[in-house]
């Protein structure tokens, strides 16, 4: 399984952080690659919550929560999705962490690709590159909405 994972510290208290993580429907905000996101299950929290998200250019992604450690971490699986690479299996984990008078948020995706050789050259030539530029990208705007408010994509 591939694994691509980055960190940033943010200028604002851990809850701070965590909340904005943690409301799944709203990370537009913060995720330039997301147009727009919203909920598609009546839990908002916890495992088993569950996002829409369209992508730039275009597509998008189903994502439901199958690890939530309140106030610390949540782990998101991508069980469905239009026009995107052709995973046997995808999940991203956020965290937070205090540090200081800050915050240290942790970024971390994991996928494994189908179709065996072929998958792994598409890995190669168009997947892994576009996520390890995506890692910092959605970092940098989670810090961006932290520290200045600056919106990344408002669909509200």
């Amino acid at each position: 399984m591939a694994r691509i994972s980055g960190e940033i510290h943010i200028q604002a208290a851990k809850e701070e952080v965590w909340a904005t993580i943690a409301d799944l429907g709203a990370v537009q905000g913060f995720h330039p690659g997301v147009c727009t996101s919203y909920y598609t299950s009546e839990r908002r929290q916890g495992v088993g919550a569950s996002r829409h998200c369209d992508l730039k250019p275009f597509g998008s992604v189903e994502e439901r929560a199958t690890e939530w450690n309140e106030g610390e971490s949540v782990t998101l699986e991508i069980y469905d999705g239009k026009r995107m690479p052709p995973f046997r299996a995808a999940h991203g984990k956020m965290s937070v962490e205090s540090n200081g008078a800050g915050t240290i948020a942790r970024l971390t995706l994991e996928y494994e690709m189908r179709y065996g050789l072929l998958g792994r050259v598409m890995d190669r030539l168009m997947v892994r590159s576009r996520f390890e530029r995506m890692v910092p990208a959605v970092l940098a705007g989670l810090k961006r909405k932290m520290e200045n408010g600056t919106v990344i994509n408002s669909a509200r």
